[in-house]
């Protein structure tokens, strides 16, 4: 069985939902999309979940096994430059942080990093 897929079983809401974004509490970036997904009720128009990971080792893990499972190859990224979750511990990048707002579509199979990136996806999705 797929890690993620026994890490969701945790979790049910994410496996109602088409997008989840993951987001840190402290991330600038993240507040973007948070607020732009308020102001254009992208929840009440698409199947969205949003994951803390800065805070939570739980949610973390779920991250680096969905990723790496949903979109392993380069090209199923939009946005910025894959980080690497693998090794010791794949939830560290640059500086302790997970490489965050990140965005994956898991009905699209696509990964999605960065808060411009993400605002434009959604906004495609919405149109």
């Amino acid at each position: 069985m797929r890690e993620y897929y026994r890490n969701f079983y945790k979790k049910p809401h994410l496996n109602n939902s088409d997008l989840i974004l993951f987001y840190g509490s402290t991330c600038p970036h993240c507040k973007i999309v948070e607020e732009y997904i308020s102001k254009n009720q992208i929840d009440q128009k698409l199947k969205i979940s949003q994951v803390e990971v800065y805070d939570n080792k739980s949610n973390a893990n779920t991250f680096s096994n969905m990723v790496k499972e949903i979109c392993p190859n380069e090209s199923d990224w939009i946005g910025g430059p894959k980080p690497s979750l693998d090794g010791a511990n794949p939830t560290i990048y640059q500086g302790g942080n997970l490489p965050v707002p990140f965005l994956v579509d898991q009905k699209d199979k696509k990964c999605i990093v960065g808060d411009t990136p993400i605002t434009d996806y959604l906004s495609e999705k919405t149109k």
